[in-house]
C-alpha cells in the first residue's frame, strides 16, 4: 500500500510552510497582549457579579421570607451563567477570528482553498442515507473546501443524528471528505459498518437491504465493513482492488472507528469518525507552536487527499 500512496509528493513545499511560520510568529506576538486583556475583562465582569450575588445572597437569607430564598439562589446562579459566557464572549470571538485567520493559511498549499464555520455544505444533500449511515439532521463545525492536483473536495467537520429528545443518538461524528472523481461509478456502492447482531435482526426484520452484498478480497476490511450496491457486476472488481485497500491503509491511519466509504456517481464521500477536533488549535492563552498543533493536522489532510488520489483512479 505504501507504494501505492506517496504522502510526501501531497505534502505541502518548503516555500508554503515558511509563510506560515512567519504567520504563526505574527500571531504569538499579538496574542499576549490580547489574551491579558481579554482575561483583565473577564476577571472584573465575572468577579463584580460575584461579590453582587454574595451580597444579595446574605440579604436573602437574613431578611427575606425563606420559602423565596431558594428562587433568589436559583435567578443568581442562573444569572451567574449567563454573566461567565458573556465574559467568555470575547475570548471565543478570538478564537475564531484565529481560525478564520490561520486555517485557510494552515491549508494554504490547497488552491482555491476556502474556509467557512457552521455551514452545511452543499453535497449533504445528494449524500446516501440509511445505507451509509442513518440521519435526521446533521450539525457542523469547521469547513474547508479547494482544489488539489486537479481534485476538487470539501472537509467537513460533521455530527450526523438521529431520532430526538430521549431517544437522540449521534449516528456519527467525525469529518466528511468529498471529492468528484473523474469518472463515475454506473449507481450506488457503499462501503458501511458491518452491522451487530441486533442491527442486522432489526434490518432483516423490516425487509433487508434493496443493495446487493459484495465481499472484498481483504479478509480485515471484511470484518468491519460491508460492501453493498446496486451494481453488482460493477461493483466487484473495485471491491477487490483498490477500493479495500484504500480502506485497509485508512484504517491504520485512523484507529478511532469504522471508515465508512460511498460512490454515487462522480461523487464520493469518505466518512472518518474523529473523537477530537480535527481543525483543533491551542486556546488563546497557549502560543501556537508549528510542530505540535499544525504539522499533525496538515498531515491529516494529505492522508485523506492521497487516499482520495487512490480511490479517484478506480475504475
Amino acid at each position: 500500500m505504501d507504494t501505492m500512496i506517496d504522502e510526501a509528493a501531497l505534502m505541502p513545499k518548503e516555500d508554503a510552510l515558511e509563510e506560515l511560520r512567519v504567520a504563526v510568529a505574527a500571531y504569538n506576538a499579538e496574542r499576549g497582549t490580547v489574551t491579558n486583556t481579554l482575561y483583565v475583562n473577564m476577571v472584573l465582569m465575572f468577579g463584580g457579579y460575584v461579590v453582587f450575588a454574595c451580597i444579595l445572597a446574605y440579604i436573602a437569607v437574613i431578611e427575606i421570607d425563606t420559602d423565596i430564598v431558594g428562587i433568589v439562589l436559583g435567578v443568581l446562579f442562573f444569572g451567574g451563567t449567563v454573566v461567565w459566557r458573556y465574559a467568555l464572549a470575547p475570548s471565543k470571538r478570538f478564537q475564531q477570528d484565529l481560525r478564520d485567520r490561520m486555517l485557510p493559511l494552515v491549508f494554504g498549499f490547497i488552491d482555491e482553498v476556502q474556509y467557512v464555520h457552521g455551514a452545511e455544505p452543499r453535497f449533504m444533500s445528494a449524500m446516501p442515507g440509511k445505507e451509509l449511515v442513518p440521519r435526521d439532521r446533521s450539525e457542523h463545525g469547521d469547513t474547508i473546501s479547494g482544489r488539489h492536483d486537479g481534485l476538487a473536495f470539501t472537509l467537513s467537520e460533521t455530527e450526523l443524528v438521529s431520532g430526538s429528545g430521549k431517544s437522540r443518538s449521534t449516528t456519527f461524528k467525525g469529518v466528511i471528505f468529498h471529492f468528484i472523481r473523474e469518472q463515475a461509478f454506473p449507481g450506488l456502492l457503499v462501503a458501511a459498518r458491518k452491522p451487530n447482531a441486533v442491527q442486522l435482526f432489526m434490518r432483516d426484520f423490516f425487509g433487508g437491504s434493496k443493495l446487493a452484498l459484495v465481499p472484498s478480497s481483504n479478509p480485515e476490511v471484511d470484518a468491519s465493513h460491508e460492501f453493498r450496491t446496486d451494481r453488482p457486476e460493477a461493483a466487484t472488481p473495485i471491491v477487490q482492488g483498490a477500493l479495500a485497500k484504500a480502506l485497509d491503509y485508512l484504517a491504520t491511519e485512523w484507529r478511532d472507528d469504522v471508515v465508512r466509504l460511498a460512490l454515487n456517481g462522480r461523487d464520493c464521500y469518505l466518512l472518518v469518525p474523529s473523537k477530537r477536533n480535527f481543525f483543533e488549535l491551542p486556546p488563546v492563552d497557549t502560543p501556537i507552536d508549528f510542530d505540535r498543533h499544525l504539522r499533525p493536522m496538515i498531515r491529516d489532510l494529505v492522508t485523506l487527499l492521497a487516499t482520495a488520489q487512490l480511490v479517484n483512479k478506480i475504475g
